[in-house]
């Protein structure tokens, strides 16, 4: 009886190591390109959204100034509120030094 020789272990053992070494490799790999991707376009979905906000804030600011001016103010008081202007100035002006 003669047996065939068997082939060394040590290189289908260190084939076999390579081969999971590059699997995990581009697993890494592919990882890190998902994680950019998604990154990019959470970056996009926030520039769009703060667009939208500076619009906002440029309509309110807008909205703001016209809902201060004093002929508005004065209207209102007039009609709503039923206020006077007074006729002759104020006896209770007080200046300080």
């Amino acid at each position: 009886m003669t047996s065939e020789p068997r082939p060394p272990w040590g290189i289908y053992r260190s084939g076999f190591l390579s081969v999971i070494l590059l699997v995990a490799g581009l697993l890494i790999y592919m990882w890190g390109h998902v994680q950019t991707q998604s990154q990019g376009r959470e970056i996009d979905r926030l520039r769009a959204e703060r667009k939208n906000l500076l619009h906002q804030q440029e309509r309110l600011l807008a909205r703001t100034a016209s809902l201060k001016q004093s002929n508005r103010i004065r209207d209102i008081a007039v009609r709503e509120l039923g206020m006077v202007f007074p006729s002759e100035p104020p006896k209770n002006l007080y200046l300080s030094r």
